[in-house]
């Protein structure tokens, strides 16, 4: 009698990493994202820091973008004006990213005459973005203090909601082009905009904003040394605090950029600050950046460096309590007045001053905006169009293959460590083995179906774990075959824990500088060896059963065909279909490997992978 669907179904389900995957990946974020390491004098530290800001605007958040971009003038069009109390608010927008337009409101004291403070606002991730009540009654006061304050909108909120969905930015970077670059642009040439005005005073410029506009202040105050105060609220945290400490503090992917930690992380760019007057502000009862971890994470490290340059006493941190939320009330605002009245000895009060019958609604505060604004789709579709064909021939595929394992960032090979996950037992002729594979730092399992006298090899990668592989592992039995189920990294039992946020952990590792396309990939090239090695036989047949393991497979089979009969997978025909389907990078980060569509596409992988049978679901035979 033939194994049941029950007992297949039972063998799969064992458990054999339980919680050993969790801390293997604590330990790789351990190792592979950085600590702040202090200066041993000022000397050094404006040394090290004028490098890590040539490499963050290179390597990070203009990677793929013409090297002149970030110098560009920026291109103004001003749309209207309205009348305050004590001030006016001039409606505009610029160009950020090429091509896309940013709404902003200028608020300026009436009668300037003078070189007045300049103090640059941006949005937190606020739908009603710079029309949030908060954020005017900031901008109000800021101007009846006789401030010029710029307030620009946040990609995704307001008039930007085209771009709601910041994950999106994912599909920029498969082109080859940072998507965080729109972001990093959108404020960089608010900047510019500012200190244009020709009352702009260049030596007495802030900036400040909550959440998104926290990160926003935090990452252009270390990258741009104008920004001479800088109070960022509860928007940004340590990567390797976020992965190992506190996955809580969660961001979206403008916060956890592509290759980011291999230039530096929060930690250091928040130290960046010094010796220019700072204050980090979080709030007690917020969900996110809590000031318990804030404090020893940001703060700590970041007083240090300021130590050095002896200016400890510029750097505050502040935690508020009433109301203690996420917010930028009253109480904050106040903080904010004190700060800039202490550095630049201005003679202002530093109470807030109620505003609410001034608060605009948001169809009043619209700036409007040319038909077919940029969005990270439509940018990603542009650019997907626009790449050039590149087909791989017979004298192209060594060339073609190094550079794919460039594209993946493939690890060097794998060497295997097998060791029995249980014990293996017999049932109705079939032998099932459960392994561990040792592959450098991680641990793939494997459970194997070894049925008499079988002739061929199937290996099954699926997405789901390998409990849901029953009926594919009953179907091949049936007809005779050897059969492998594995999870490689991202899948089954190699899903870190608190699996909602599992793609964050796929974020933390391209942030490292890793992708986790190119570590499957790796993964999978050993597994065959191992396969090869075990049963003697030279060749396997591959299955997959979802989009990202079925690229993965591709891939490997793309960089060695030679021991991969056939490959099963449900492909699309191009990667311009995630564009095209606006698939959600939080189901599959791994397939997001950045620059993969600038280098290869779905066809020139298979013509590399000649002479594997490549069968896609739904389309039969691809050659």
């Amino acid at each position: 009698m033939p194994l049941t669907s029950k007992q297949i179904a039972h063998a799969l389900s064992r458990k054999l990493l339980r919680k050993r995957h969790t801390r293997i990946m604590m330990d790789y974020y351990a190792e592979k994202l950085p600590r702040l390491e202090p200066p041993a004098s000022p000397a050094q530290w404006k040394s090290r820091t004028a490098r890590i800001r040539r490499d963050l605007l290179k390597k990070v958040f203009l990677t793929g973008l013409d090297p002149d971009v970030n110098d560009r003038p920026p291109d103004v069009r001003w749309r209207g004006v309205l009348k305050g109390n004590g001030y006016r608010i001039r409606k505009l927008h610029y160009e950020g990213y090429p091509g896309m337009r940013i709404p902003a409101l200028l608020y300026e004291p009436e009668n300037l005459r003078e070189k007045a403070p300049a103090v640059l606002n941006p949005n937190g991730h606020h739908r009603g973005g710079k029309a949030m009540d908060y954020k005017q009654a900031r901008c109000i006061n800021l101007a009846k203090r006789g401030m010029l304050a710029l307030n620009f909108e946040f990609i995704g909120m307001g008039e930007l909601q085209g771009s709601l969905n910041h994950m999106q930015q994912a599909h920029v970077d498969l082109c080859g082009v940072a998507g965080v670059s729109a972001m990093y642009l959108a404020m960089k040439r608010g900047l510019d905009v500012l200190l244009a005005h020709e009352h702009a005073d260049p030596d007495r410029v802030a900036m400040t904003g909550l959440s998104g506009g926290g990160w926003q202040t935090a990452v252009l105050t270390a990258i741009d040394e104008r920004i001479g105060v800088s109070v960022p609220v509860s928007g940004h945290s340590p990567i390797w605090h976020r992965a190992t400490r506190r996955w809580q503090d969660h961001g979206d992917l403008e916060q956890t950029p592509v290759d980011l930690c291999t230039v530096a992380d929060y930690d250091t760019l928040t130290a960046m600050f010094a010796p220019r007057p700072a204050l980090l502000v979080h709030s007690v009862n917020d969900s996110i950046f809590r000031p318990e971890f804030m404090r020893p994470a940001l703060y700590t490290p970041a007083r240090k460096v300021y130590e050095r340059f002896g200016a400890s006493d510029r750097i505050g941190f502040y935690a508020n309590e009433d109301p203690g939320t996420h917010n930028y009330e009253k109480d904050i605002r106040e903080r904010l007045y004190e700060l800039l009245k202490k550095s630049w000895d201005l003679d202002i009060c530093t109470e807030d001053i109620p505003c609410d019958d001034e608060i605009r609604t948001e169809w009043e505060l619209n700036v409007g905006l040319p038909p077919g604004n940029p969005t990270f789709l439509s940018i990603a579709a542009d650019l997907a169009g626009r790449l050039p064909v590149r087909r791989s021939t017979a004298d192209s595929r060594q060339h073609d293959r190094k550079r794919l394992a460039r594209v993946l960032r493939l690890p060097s090979a794998y060497t295997v460590e097998s060791r029995a996950a249980l014990k293996s037992r017999t049932l109705a002729g079939v032998s099932i083995s459960h392994h561990l594979l040792k592959m450098g730092r991680w641990n793939v399992p494997v459970t194997e179906f070894d049925p008499q006298d079988s002739n061929d090899v199937l290996l099954i990668l699926p997405e789901n774990g390998r409990a849901g592989t029953a009926r594919a592992v009953k179907n091949a039995l049936k007809a005779g075959k050897r059969v492998f189920a594995a999870d490689l990294l991202a899948f089954g039992e190699q899903v870190i824990a608190d699996g909602e946020y599992h793609y964050l952990f796929m974020e933390c590792i391209a942030a490292a500088g890793d992708r986790p396309l190119g570590i499957c990939t790796a993964q999978l090239l050993a597994l065959r060896r191992w396969i090869e090695s075990r049963s003697g036989m030279r060749s396997m047949d591959i299955n997959t059963q979802g989009l990202s393991t079925g690229l993965i497979a591709l891939c490997a089979a793309a960089l060695r065909p030679r021991g991969v009969d056939a490959l099963r997978a449900n492909l699309p025909d191009t990667l311009r279909r995630l564009v095209d389907w606006s698939v959600d990078y939080t189901q599959e980060p791994v397939s997001f490997c950045f620059g993969l569509l600038e280098q290869f596409d779905i066809q020139d992988l298979v013509l590399l992978s000649h002479p594997v049978d490549i069968l896609i679901d739904g389309r039969g035979p691809m050659r």
